[in-house]
């Protein structure tokens, strides 16, 4: 076990040794400052870790209204076999017109949520995605 530990401590050297004709001060320097940034990466990484498990452990209700109802909403009772489809448009515009064939030949509507960036890169498909809606 001994040999294993010591082994281990030679692989994973956080702090050099001294090399030959390094003063100890330029020596003890570095090992400071190098103690210093491993200390300061320790302590974000566990203020990180620590944020992370707070905010995994919190309760995080989102309202649409005042009635108290939480969204996303994922289904409703109802007897009509229906399906609500949405579609992101936050990306590339590469199959929007594609898309959009394939909903007008099977007649299906669906929702476009689409980021503000995306309407101002590809205002030619927020039309064709608006004028396929009427």
């Amino acid at each position: 076990m001994k040999n294993f530990i010591e082994k281990l401590i030679r692989k994973v050297r956080i702090f050099p040794p001294r090399q030959e004709g390094e003063s100890r001060e330029e020596y003890a320097k570095q090992r400071t400052v190098r103690g210093l940034k491993y200390g300061v990466f320790l302590l974000t990484a566990f203020a990180v870790l620590r944020g992370i498990l707070v905010t995994a452990g919190a309760d995080v209700i989102v309202s649409s209204s005042g009635d108290g109802r939480k969204l996303p909403i994922y289904c409703v009772e109802t007897q009509e076999k229906k399906i609500a489809l949405s579609f992101d448009a936050a990306w590339g515009n590469e199959d929007t017109a594609k898309i959009l064939e394939i909903l007008r030949k099977h007649d299906i509507h669906v929702t476009f949520f689409m980021t503000g960036g995306w309407v101002e890169s590809y205002p030619d498909d927020v039309k064709a995605i608006l004028a396929a809606g009427d």
